[in-house]
């Protein structure tokens, strides 16, 4: 599932044989995460040596964009699940192919790797600013009864190219509904609740996508196709609200996220202040002259 202003997902054949852990589709995402968390090794699919378990699931979901908690849990699921799948086939051909013995990739792979690594470090360095307390203090100062973002209740349809999606927009004008189009032919992962995408930020969104959103009154829809991530949206703006201040546990993750941002760059340079750095410039150092 690729980041792209909504679950911009082409339709993936026997997507239906993952099913979901059997929870309510209208519970919220982080609860539902929970559930997958709770049971991480529970394993949902085997490629050759290779599984897939509940946590890589949680784990992948939790890298996507935050409009995805518009869209009902199983249907993320399944997606997600599905790339994972796709992922490891491609990686036990790489195997088989013999390409982790490729310098490129082994690189690729320690880089990889030491990102996860540098990722857990801050979150753990961070962690007594994470608590549910000081989160709270945070919440109060900064956010508690003070109106929230404005958001627009929207709709769109994802095609494959600018032909098709001018020859929709022709219908739409033509008096076509807007969901019946989009569940015929939009390739979003809304595609089944005929592109209904809820509520949004505009920070929830491509900027491509969010600044014509915004720009739109309730009714309107696109007169031109927008082009973003190598495909082309058609947007209808059904309402707009300004919603007063999240609760505590709504805000809380978002809350996280800005503490480990803003923490993240002192640590950094508390980090490099006391490792052995040694910086060759741009000439660098030859290969052949390095330590084992």
């Amino acid at each position: 599932m690729v980041a792209a202003p909504a679950i911009a997902q082409t339709a993936v054949p026997g997507v239906g044989g993952l099913q979901p852990p059997d929870i309510k589709s209208d519970l919220a995402l982080d609860a539902a995460l929970a559930v997958l968390d709770r049971s991480a090794n529970t394993v949902v699919a085997e490629v050759g040596p290779h599984t897939i378990t509940w946590g890589d699931v949680a784990d992948a979901i939790r890298a996507l964009p935050p409009i995805v908690g518009n869209v009902p849990f199983p249907v993320v699921y399944q997606r997600t699940a599905m790339q994972l799948v796709e992922q490891e086939a491609l990686v036990l051909r790489g195997e088989r192919a013999g390409l982790e013995k490729d310098p490129a990739v082994r690189r690729r792979m320690q880089n990889a790797a030491d990102q996860a690594m540098a990722t857990e470090v801050l979150r753990r360095s961070l962690a007594p600013n994470l608590t549910d307390k000081a989160l709270l203090g945070t919440y109060n100062a900064l956010v508690a009864n003070k109106p929230a973002p404005e958001e627009v209740e929207a709709r769109l349809i994802m095609v494959d190219s600018e032909e098709q999606a001018n020859t929709l927009i022709q219908r739409l004008q033509g008096g076509a509904d807007f969901g019946a189009l989009a569940r015929d032919f939009s390739k979003d992962g809304t595609a089944a609740n005929g592109g209904e995408l809820g509520y949004v930020r505009l920070d929830m969104l491509a900027p491509e996508i969010g600044s014509v959103m915004f720009a739109l009154a309730p009714g309107q829809t696109t007169a031109y196709p927008i082009r973003s991530h190598n495909a082309w949206f058609i947007v209808r703006v059904e309402g707009r609200r300004q919603p007063s201040a999240p609760t505590f546990a709504a805000a809380r993750d978002a809350l996280q996220q800005d503490i480990i941002h803003a923490g993240a760059p002192e640590l950094m340079r508390e980090a490099v202040k006391d490792a052995p750095v040694k910086y060759y410039g741009l000439t660098g150092k030859k290969a052949a002259d390095k330590m084992p």
